[in-house]
């Protein structure tokens, strides 16, 4: 409402955690579950039936979904015929930092069940990581691009305010800005769901997309329930992280040149120069207390996920419960 005053308008339809990912896989023309495909329409409806200057959409989503030319083409379109102006407001990161988080994120999505070093060998050149495609996409689709670095400050700071103040809101107004959502997993948490993954594809199965996201669910509240959650999971060694930044060099200084006019050293200095140390449980040997609360997890989890995967709702076949075209 606070933002509704100042003339932005931030949808209801079409949220999920905070974020507009159903909203924007049917912008871009995805198929989505039944009680989903509404979003869209309940987007356009709701636009016209508020006074306001601009509407903030937000989802992690888009950064992999324009990258394909169709659903980039079909976003565009319908941005269009809402008779709206594009800004595309980018946070760009550091690409040792990015792996990282990536990696523990879609462990916990039960997505990944590799090593975090088999990870980085198949993922170091991903195209998902580069920025200089995002100034050409703009371009052609006669978006503005707003680049707006992600550093370990403004991890500190809190990714809200910095947000905000590269739409142009005035965050005075605003009290308390910083704000955290899917916060990242730690090494128990990123060992249990791997332990989890694996015995689930040695026996030939794959997860559908709902099955997926009941584990997480179920995960998460056990964890939760018994005191394990953690958080700040590191697979990086200090090595490792400035072979990834050498990889990405060429690309990275290219595109800061050109959207910031200084180089990406400068502005991520604190980040390059970070040293790493992994706690991941299989990079570094845990003590005997936790091996023994590992094994009791994935124990009582096992369980668990036969339940999971024996329920039929949670297998059909319809293209938006594919997991792997879901997580791009």
């Amino acid at each position: 409402m606070a933002l509704l005053k100042q003339g932005y308008f931030i949808p209801e339809s079409g949220t999920v955690h905070g974020g507009h990912h159903p909203l924007v896989r049917k912008l871009c023309g995805q198929e989505l579950r039944d009680h989903q495909q509404s979003a869209a329409l309940q987007f356009a409806r709701a636009l016209a039936e508020t006074p306001c200057e601009a509407v903030v959409v937000s989802s992690e989503a888009l950064h992999t979904l324009l990258r394909n030319g169709h659903y980039a083409a079909v976003f565009f379109n319908r941005i269009e015929e809402l008779n709206l102006e594009p800004k595309l407001v980018l946070f760009p990161r550091n690409q040792s930092q990015s792996i990282n988080s990536r990696y523990a994120e879609v462990v916990k999505n039960f997505q990944c069940s590799e090593s975090f070093e088999a990870f980085v060998q198949g993922n170091i050149r991903r195209p998902g990581l580069g920025y200089s495609p995002l100034i050409e996409l703009a371009s052609v689709f006669h978006a503005d691009l707003i680049p707006c670095p992600f550093t370990v400050e403004t991890v500190m700071r809190g990714v809200v305010p910095e947000f905000l103040r590269a739409i142009g809101v005035d965050t005075s107004p605003f009290s308390d800005t910083y704000v955290r959502r899917n916060q990242s997993v730690g090494p128990f948490t990123v060992s249990v769901a791997r332990h989890l993954l694996r015995s689930i594809l040695s026996r030939g199965k794959q997860l559908k997309w709902l099955q997926a996201e009941r584990c997480k669910k179920r995960l998460i509240a056990y964890l939760q329930e018994r005191g394990l959650t953690d958080t700040g999971y590191c697979g990086l060694t200090t090595p490792l992280a400035r072979h990834i930044e050498r990889e990405w060099w060429s690309d990275n200084d290219a595109f800061a040149q050109r959207v910031w006019g200084r180089p990406w050293s400068e502005i991520f200095a604190a980040d390059i120069r970070r040293e790493f140390r992994p706690n991941d449980l299989e990079m570094s040997e845990p003590d005997e207390h936790t091996k023994r609360r590992l094994c009791q997890t994935v124990r009582e989890m096992t369980a668990t996920m036969e339940e999971i995967m024996r329920d039929p709702a949670l297998a059909v076949d319809p293209a938006w419960n594919d997991l792997q075209q879901r997580s791009g």
